[in-house]
C-alpha cells in the first residue's frame, strides 16, 4: 500500500523518481535544481539526509491532466521487478515543486490529486515537493502566489 501524503516513511528508498510539470519542462525548466537539491539532501529531499545509494531519475507527467504518469509508473514498475527483482517499498515518487506549489512558473497544478491517485495505484509512496526557492517562498509568505 503506498502513502500519498508527505510522512516521512521513506528510509527504505532506494530509488526516487521525480514527477515534474510537462509545460514547464518543455518551456524552460531543464530539471538541475532539482537534481541539485536532491544531491546536497536540501528542500523535499531533506529526509534523505545521511543516506547514500540513492538513484535518482526524473521524467514530465506527460502534460495535462498527468495521465502517461501512470503508465511510466507501470512500466518502471515492472522493469524493476522483471530487471532488479526489488519491490515497489523501495521507490519514492516526489511530485516536484512546480507541482505542488504557486511560483513564478505558475500556480499549483489543478491535477495535483489526478496524479496522486495515480501514483498510489502502482503501491509508490508519494511525497510533494523536490527544491525549494527561497525566493518563491518568500513571494508565498507574502500571498504573491496562490
Amino acid at each position: 500500500m503506498s502513502s500519498t501524503d508527505n510522512t516521512d516513511n521513506t528510509e527504505n528508498t532506494r530509488i526516487v523518481l521525480v514527477v515534474q510539470c510537462a509545460q514547464v519542462t518543455d518551456q524552460v525548466c531543464p530539471g538541475c535544481l532539482c537534481e541539485h537539491a536532491f544531491t546536497a539532501r536540501t528542500g523535499g529531499f531533506t529526509r534523505y539526509h545521511g543516506m547514500e545509494n540513492i538513484r535518482y531519475n526524473a521524467f514530465s507527467c506527460g502534460g495535462c491532466p498527468g495521465r502517461p504518469v501512470l503508465r511510466k509508473l507501470i512500466n518502471y514498475k515492472r522493469n524493476l521487478k522483471k530487471r532488479e527483482n526489488l519491490s515497489p517499498d523501495v521507490v519514492t515518487v516526489h511530485l516536484s515543486s512546480c507541482i505542488t506549489k504557486s511560483n513564478h512558473h505558475g500556480p499549483r497544478c489543478p491535477h495535483i490529486d489526478y496524479i496522486k491517485r495515480q501514483v498510489g495505484e502502482t503501491g509508490f509512496r508519494c511525497v510533494e515537493d523536490s527544491r525549494i526557492s527561497a525566493k518563491s517562498e518568500e513571494h508565498r509568505q507574502a500571498g504573491r502566489y496562490s
